[in-house]
């Protein structure tokens, strides 16, 4: 399970997040995988829709890194025409780089 604290912020106060629980047999999931075309017992998938349901970007099956989210989110902010954080920006190149596009430095006071 990928836990980074930085896309569970973007997904909580960028996004509404969604969980379908899809080996369920409550009539809310049964429901909510017909309307999203998932079939049950299928590996978790990530997607950014529109308020009306509908998929803003391409529905992600595959890729669950933080790059890959990251990027997922920021295409689906630019399709709904919204602005980008920074920070998810930077969190996305920092990610695609394999953490090392932040470096640190440390200075000293006298």
């Amino acid at each position: 399970m990928l836990s980074h604290p930085q896309i569970v912020e973007a997904a909580e106060t960028l996004f509404t997040p969604v969980c379908i629980h899809n080996n369920s047999k409550r009539e809310s999931d049964l429901a909510a995988m017909k309307r999203f075309r998932e079939p049950a017992w299928n590996n978790p998938v990530t997607r950014v829709v529109d308020r009306d349901g509908k998929d803003l970007v391409a529905r992600n099956g595959d890729g669950w890194s933080v790059a890959a989210l990251a990027a997922q989110m920021r295409r689906g902010l630019e399709a709904a025409k919204r602005p980008v954080p920074v920070w998810l920006a930077l969190l996305e190149r920092d990610a695609a780089a394999g953490g090392r596009a932040v470096e640190t430095a440390i200075f000293g006071m006298t």
